[in-house]
């Protein structure tokens, strides 16, 4: 059988597709173009309106049998997709997801040419693309936001077991992987379940051998707490991206309350302070949602002020969305121009600190590791702190090169190879 998988959505989503690809793989399946796909495995998410609509039109243009639509959006509103034709609906993808898509194309079994390089390796399909493989580290999580509908679709924590988890970050070190992604819906509460700990976890998989990167995923503020000192040890590791990815989503505390979320605007606060202070060139990521009900202008200031003191490389502006079934849904939804001009703002806000913060950048030679193919003839590499740089030139995929930063916008830096 032959399959092609589309997906939508954050890093796990991904790491979701690069499982059941690789599973399939393992039972003798190959991976394909759309136009020659038996299988065309579409991974769905569902955290905003938004993207609910845009795959719902991806889904119209590839309805027919040999759709399998998969994901959050069929496992939270599988209405929502009730009038799509296809051949079967699944929740999440995995590995064990392979199987059902395998038995529902029985007809289309068949062995994989032996000197077909895809059956021949053992390499998960997302990391054929570039030197950057996912490991999934846990499904679901233990909050209760109110604005939430991935929940509903990912259920409690489940983190997988410690060796799973190194055996997979081995398996793709043996490959000649660049950058191990451990990713979750909340990659600090890992092991809260099952007795360990993410720290614990991060031990382990650095003492791989091999010259790899890992970036640690989106932790929340809640559960990163208890285990903080821990943490800011297992970052010390030179296999570890001084990158961090951790969700205020409001600088007011009443609406931090409102949305369910059980930190403050100071606790948020005292983890990025501590783990500045113990890395200065951290690369910091955090969410922030505008427009959420009740949200006044008093709210959204403290908000902005609260980023202006972060000065966070990234903020990811989302304007609150409803999503059916969650409490938030519920309540009253401000007018979309209120949201608009309110994500305007913080969007300019970020920009001009990301700004200024990669313009400090311009004329240093920094190590890094190259990752990817950009556009254009181009080549993507990341620092230490997962500082993102274009390159020009044909560096190898994987090789480490200092590299002279001669331009930066707020997204990324511009580097010329040095000899």
């Amino acid at each position: 059988m032959k399959f092609y998988i589309e997906t939508f959505g954050c890093t796990a989503n991904f790491g979701n597709s690069q499982d059941a690809a690789h599973a399939l793989q393992e039972m003798g399946h190959w991976p394909s173009s759309l136009e020659d796909a038996d299988a065309v495995i579409v991974n769905t998410c569902a955290v905003t309106e938004k993207t609910e609509r845009k795959i719902l039109r991806r889904l119209r243009q590839l309805q027919g049998t040999r759709l399998i639509v998969a994901g959050c959006l069929s496992a939270a509103l599988p209405e929502s997709i009730r009038s799509i034709s296809c051949r079967e609906r699944l929740g999440p993808l995995s590995g064990s997801a392979a199987r059902a898509i395998a038995d529902l194309f029985e007809d289309k079994l068949m062995t994989c040419p032996s000197s077909s390089p895809q059956c021949s390796s053992r390499v998960p399909l997302a990391a054929c693309q570039d030197l950057c493989g996912v490991v999934n580290i846990s499904e679901g999580c233990m909050g209760g936001c109110s604005y939430c509908i991935v929940r509903k679709a990912r259920g409690d924590l489940t983190s997988c077991r410690p060796e799973e988890v190194v055996g997979a970050a081995e398996r793709l070190a043996r490959s000649g992987i660049a950058e191990v992604q451990l990713a979750a819906q909340d990659t600090a509460a890992y092991g809260i379940d099952i007795g360990t700990s993410l720290p614990d976890l991060l031990e382990k998989v650095t003492e791989i051998p091999g010259r790899f990167m890992v970036r640690v995923g989106m932790m929340n503020p809640d559960t990163f707490r208890p285990i903080l000192e821990d943490l800011i040890k297992s970052f010390r590791s030179p296999k570890v991206y001084r990158f961090l990815h951790l969700p205020l989503q409001s600088g007011s505390n009443r609406i931090l309350e409102s949305m369910g979320r059980r930190y403050s605007a100071g606790d948020f606060l005292k983890i990025a302070e501590a783990f500045r202070s113990s890395f200065p060139d951290l690369s910091l990521i955090t969410d922030v949602i505008v427009g959420f009900p009740g949200e006044t202008e008093d709210d959204f200031l403290q908000t902005v002020d609260l980023i202006g003191l972060l000065q966070p490389d990234k903020v990811n502006v989302t304007r609150f969305s409803r999503r059916p079934g969650t409490a938030a849904a519920r309540w009253y939804d401000m007018p979309d121009r209120i949201k608009k001009d309110r994500s305007r703002v913080m969007t300019r806000l970020w920009m001009e600190i990301a700004a200024q913060r990669n313009q400090c950048y311009e004329g240093e030679i920094t190590e890094a590791v190259v990752t990817e193919r950009g556009r254009n003839g181009t080549m993507k590499a990341r620092s230490a702190n997962y500082a993102g740089i274009v390159v020009s030139g044909a560096p190898h995929l994987g090789s480490w090169r200092k590299i002279s930063i001669v331009r930066s916008n707020p997204f990324y830096l511009e580097g010329i190879l040095m000899p």
